[in-house]
């Protein structure tokens, strides 16, 4: 299993980071390869015990794959037609709810697909000492990325892996097509490397360890065995600056500052909250340095009027559409059929998604089956949140879920990077990673309290 999951998560980002729909059938179906591989090997063994919370997770993201399906299949879609001739027709013709019952199989199989890899990685961290090993690895593997990134754009910048590069020619976008794919990407892997260094010095501050004899020790350990993080931390932050994505920088930002208010455990301290505030300004000092150094042309693009952007003006036209089918949606995946009919001519470019994970799934899946997909997501950040006081150092992953989520929800809004199989994977498998860590440091302290 540890290859499996190891592997998806390398080479995810690798092919234009799996955006093509062949690449994301590949990954759907190593995700399936993994699942029988875990129930031929768990044959025999006891049941698996989940806590009501994941149960509530599991069971409302499936209701909402089974929805998807029933879009696809039940044949009601020429009920209530809603007044807009193309659409109308299109409904009379397939008699499915989804306009595109196609596309909303092969969409809602990537639904499914990405749930059972969340479940697999839970299970797999059956010790912390896993679910650390692979935020870890999911942190280099970014690291590496972004070098990659580095290297090609001060060495012209011309080409995305062995193809000529076709959009975004003044920003760094590594192997993915779309900056602010690669700005998110770039963004979880520079937290989980944040993480594992908080984790590091928390395990140091839990052996007793304070003030300069930490700090000299930190500071030897980093010199000569963990050079590579502080390297790591820099390289992915450059090349992050470099994207120039404006939503990409500022929901990393704002999701970082909440790792570094969120992480610490304050160890008897008597100012704690304060010296989280002061280490937040600390690394906000740090990165406002590396932005002055590399971060001019996002500077640029931070101060144009983002109401020039048409995405802006794509909104209200989404928002009609969704309020003329606002139960059933219009079918995961048909975004594109859709939109094409309520655009005017105020859109003069082409729109494959709406550029904003919230509308698109209000439209495509209805707004009551968008709402149960996000409530879901969002009751892991609650547990994660209420199972911080038991993490002990291993605090800063527990953190870790809940601020990529957060950085995400944030970029979502505005754009469509969990639409990118090289972020989405990576993000199921650092919550779930972060979530075995909280189950398990929550059951050491019910052990330790009645043991």
């Amino acid at each position: 299993m540890r290859m499996f999951i190891y592997g998806l998560i390398a080479l995810a980002p690798l092919p234009l980071a799996s955006a093509r729909p062949a690449w994301q059938w590949l990954w759907v179906l190593v995700v399936g390869i993994m699942a029988v591989v875990h129930l031929v090997r768990s044959r025999g063994a006891g049941p698996v015990r989940w806590s009501a919370s994941m149960k509530a997770t599991v069971i409302g993201i499936s209701i909402f794959v089974v929805w998807g399906f029933v879009q696809a299949i039940v044949p009601v879609g020429f009920v209530g037609l809603i007044d807009v001739e193309g659409v109308d027709n299109i409904l009379a013709q397939k008699g499915f709810i989804s306009v595109d019952p196609a596309k909303t199989i092969s969409n809602t199989a990537y639904f499914l697909s990405h749930l059972v890899f969340f479940v697999l990685v839970y299970e797999f961290c059956s010790r912390r000492e896993k679910a650390v090993n692979l935020i870890r690895f999911c942190g280099v593997v970014a690291a590496l990325y972004a070098g990659y990134g580095f290297i090609v754009f001060v060495s012209g910048n011309d080409t995305i892996l062995w193809f000529e590069k076709w959009a975004n020619p003044t920003s760094l976008t590594s192997t993915f097509v779309n900056r602010n794919s690669f700005a998110a990407y770039a963004g979880i892997g520079l937290q989980c490397l944040i993480a594992y260094a908080l984790f590091w010095t928390q395990d140091e501050l839990a052996e007793g360890r304070t003030g300069r004899e930490l700090y000299r020790h930190v500071l030897e350990t980093m010199l000569t065995k963990a050079w590579w993080l502080p390297l790591a931390i820099l390289v992915t932050a450059v090349a992050l600056l470099l994207t120039n994505s404006r939503a990409g920088f500022g929901s990393v930002a704002v999701a970082i500052f909440i790792l570094f208010i969120i992480s610490p455990n304050r160890y008897g301290e008597k100012n704690g909250g304060w010296a989280s505030l002061v280490r937040a300004a600390i690394i906000v000092a740090i990165g406002v340095g590396i932005f002055s150094l590399s971060g001019e042309m996002l500077d640029q693009r931070l101060q144009n009027d983002a109401s020039l952007d048409q995405r802006f003006s794509a909104y209200p036209l989404i928002i009609e559409a969704i309020f003329d089918r606002p139960i059933a949606g219009f079918g995961l995946g048909t975004f594109d059929d859709v939109f094409r009919l309520y655009r005017d001519e105020t859109i003069t470019i082409y729109f494959d998604r709406a550029h904003s994970d919230y509308l698109e799934l209000a439209l495509t899946a209805g707004i009551p089956a968008a709402i149960l997909l996000v409530t879901s997501g969002a009751i892991l950040i609650v547990v994660l949140a209420a199972a911080l006081k038991y993490g002990n150092q291993y605090r800063s992953f527990i953190a870790l879920g809940i601020t990529a989520s957060v950085q995400l929800g944030l970029h979502s809004a505005v754009d469509f990077s969990l639409q990118m199989p090289a972020v989405s994977y990576l993000w199921c498998a650092i919550v779930a990673g972060a979530l075995a860590i909280a189950y398990r440091c929550k059951r050491a302290a019910a052990s330790a309290e009645y043991g």
